[in-house]
């Protein structure tokens, strides 16, 4: 229970930090067969926000230090259940940076 609620706080400060930026939507998930972890998914619309979700897990992995992300052409996805406490701040920058300066 303390580590979900761990999970569920460091998902809500990423998704914060995402939503912050113009033209972001956002959606807290827990899928239903494997990784049974609060989720996030990162939408927007790329006319608004100028980067493809391929380029965006492209400049977060290749950044430092490196963010492995999921998704398809449609949003990135990111977990934090693998993450240590703090670490979700180093990514919740890097997602708002990446999507603010598309």
């Amino acid at each position: 229970k303390k580590e979900w609620e761990l999970w569920e706080n460091q998902i809500n400060l990423i998704n914060d930090y995402a939503l912050s930026v113009k033209g972001v939507e956002t959606e807290i998930h827990v899928p239903p067969y494997a990784n049974h972890v609060p989720s996030l998914k990162i939408r927007w619309d790329e006319d608004v926000v100028k980067i493809s979700k391929d380029d965006m897990r492209k400049q977060l992995r290749e950044g430092h230090p490196s963010i492995e992300t999921v998704g398809g052409k449609e949003e990135v996805g990111i977990t934090t259940w693998m993450m240590d406490p703090g670490q979700e701040r180093i990514v919740a920058r890097r997602v708002k940076e990446v999507l603010e300066n598309a």
